[in-house]
């Protein structure tokens, strides 16, 4: 638990992306002395200073954790969560010494985890898969620099439901691998074993995890008797139920056939980015107004595309240093003359 003011600085690793327990002690010390390093700087807040500076809190996690027990199975997860964490305190000891600074008051997490898991292709955390096969759905603004490059790309994108002027919905096919156990196939139970399992071999932090449970199966005495059972073996836990498939519109998760898979990644190119930066797109005029688009339906999502498209402009490096940003003038100036 954090204290009031602290912030805690998290990083993620994936163990199954490596080929042996060595491998993954390198990645662990690389990702440790990053996130140490970033406890040196300071932020705005006095309050947080002080107690940042004090406990130098850290959570390195996992994920992937649901593909490594596919591949290796539970005891090299112990193995690696072990001997990982033994690691971890020896480099933290090692590197507080050479920094001056106290060692960190806790270093391990199993953190929720999102985009960043999508992006290394893992399972979030200690969370089991949706399916095998499964739809991610990504919600962009209309005017989103990554919508000309996805539609290119040959990614499905259709109006939000929710929001059809402003905001877009992409489609993207994943397939998580084989063997590995999805969410329906594992008990209410089996989850919170798990999620204890890597608070007792692995996390000093809380493990973040959401239990989810089939509400036709699991009774309200059910689930107080495992919240007895577990309330010494677990600092924190959420539990949401399992809902149907096509529950709402444009779920972010919706399980596909092997199928449907192919059939979409059939369609798929290479995803090329580096037309942010390089591209400018001669398109004619498109509607701008919010009462001209919404007379058509249908045109909205080309509309916003291709608006989106006209204003891909090559951008000059900018970034924010304490409380004032810097740019280029003389690069922001030619760049609007485009």
């Amino acid at each position: 638990t954090l204290e009031s003011y602290e912030l805690c600085c998290l990083v993620e690793t994936f163990p199954e992306r490596h080929e042996n327990l060595e491998d993954f002690k390198k990645t662990l010390e690389i990702a440790f002395m990053y996130a140490k390093t970033v406890t040196l700087g300071k932020t705005h807040w006095p309050q947080s200073n002080r107690v940042m500076q004090r406990n130098r809190r850290i959570g390195c996690s996992m994920s992937g954790i649901a593909q490594f027990i596919a591949s290796k199975g539970m005891h090299e997860l112990k193995v690696w969560s072990d001997e990982g964490y033994k690691h971890i305190q020896a480099t933290d000891e090692r590197l507080s010494e050479w920094l001056a600074i106290p060692k960190s008051i806790k270093t391990t997490s199993i953190k929720p985890s999102g985009t960043v898991s999508l992006l290394a292709g893992a399972t979030p955390g200690v969370h089991a898969p949706e399916s095998r096969y499964y739809i991610r759905r990504v919600r962009l603004s209309t005017d989103s620099e990554l919508v000309q490059p996805l539609l290119l790309a040959g990614y499905h994108i259709e109006a939000a439901e929710t929001d059809p002027n402003n905001t877009v919905v992409v489609s993207v096919p994943i397939d998580v691998g084989e063997g590995v156990r999805v969410q329906k196939d594992i008990s209410m139970w089996e989850q919170l074993s798990i999620a204890a399992f890597m608070q007792s071999y692995w996390a000093d932090n809380q493990v973040s995890c959401t239990v989810t449970f089939d509400p036709t199966r699991e009774t309200e005495e059910s689930m107080v008797a495992a919240l007895d059972v577990f309330q010494y073996q677990l600092k924190g836990i959420s539990f949401l139920p399992r809902m149907e498939a096509g529950a709402y519109a444009q779920m972010p998760y919706e399980e596909i056939s092997a199928e449907q898979f192919s059939d979409m990644s059939a369609k798929l190119k290479p995803l090329d980015l580096t037309q942010l930066y390089e591209m400018h797109f001669d398109l004619p005029e498109v509607k701008t107004s919010r009462t001209e688009e919404s007379k058509d339906d249908t045109s909205t999502v080309e509309n916003a595309m291709k608006k989106a498209a006209i204003e891909l402009r090559p951008m000059p490096d900018r970034f924010c240093d304490s409380d004032s940003c810097v740019f280029d003038e003389e690069l922001l100036k030619a760049t609007k003359k485009t």
